[in-house]
């Protein structure tokens, strides 16, 4: 009855590892939207379509402390009646997310995963997971073999590390950089690419995608030409993108 955390640590430390190719703390930018062509009105609906599909409950008051987040150790969840168990059924739990002090949270957004298996019988299915944003979620379970069942909950992140996540995504698009090799003769530059860089630090070589739009540029070599480049490859990961604050919500 205690619900379990499981933290996505090689992806964090992947994110912070150390990259032998150095990228200037300054490049902190959000993505240049007003780069590459004018979407048409399908893609407009389908941006539309794909930012509702990632939308997430926020909590009311953000920067709360860490005593005051999620803790898996300390919320529960209970299996409502199930009276007369069926397969072709469904199985109903309620989750009662806690905080470190043991008070109710009063505000939803925990990225949680719920399964119903059956080890000996190497069976699962997953839940559907309803958030009410009130530190209440309702887990539905579809009931698809006979036999005794376990319910299993995984907090993988609590509301306020998905917030952190979220701003992420929205201030540092370019966590991953890129970087391409510019030859002629004797002489050879490497320079920085990714679908958006900062114009104003120096010119830019432009190999946007005529055709679709898709946009990519590099920064243009001191002593070449932008028709030199000759490969392309990943650079490495920006680091240090973490507060003091946030990262102990990753510990």
């Amino acid at each position: 009855t205690v619900s379990t955390f499981y933290q996505l640590q090689n992806s964090i430390q992947s994110v912070l590892k150390t990259s032998e190719y150095f990228l200037p703390v300054e490049f902190n930018y959000s993505f240049c939207a007003h780069f590459g062509q004018e979407p048409t009105a399908e893609e407009a609906r389908e941006e539309s379509y794909l930012l509702k599909s990632i939308a997430w409950p926020e909590p009311s008051v953000l920067g709360l402390p860490l005593r005051h987040s999620s803790d898996p150790a300390q919320s529960y969840y209970t299996i409502q009646d199930p009276g007369d168990l069926q397969v072709g059924g469904q199985l109903v739990v309620k989750i009662q997310m806690q905080n470190f002090l043991g008070q109710p949270k009063k505000h939803g957004g925990d990225f949680l995963v719920a399964r119903l298996h059956t080890p000996e019988l190497a069976a699962g299915v997953a839940g559907q997971v309803h958030d009410h944003n009130n530190g209440n979620y309702t887990v539905f379970f579809p009931l698809l073999w006979a036999g005794v069942a376990q319910v299993e909950v995984t907090m993988i992140h609590s509301s306020e590390a998905v917030m952190v996540l979220r701003r992420l995504r929205e201030e540092q698009s370019d966590r991953v950089f890129f970087k391409s090799l510019f030859r002629s003769g004797y002489l050879s530059e490497t320079t920085l690419c990714n679908l958006c860089l900062p114009h104003k630090q120096q010119p830019l070589c432009n190999y946007t995608d005529p055709q679709t739009g898709e946009p990519w540029f590099c920064y243009k070599p001191k002593m070449l030409d932008c028709d030199t480049r000759i490969n392309h490859s990943k650079g490495g990961y920006k680091k240090h993108l973490l507060t003091v604050y946030e990262s102990q919500f990753f510990q």
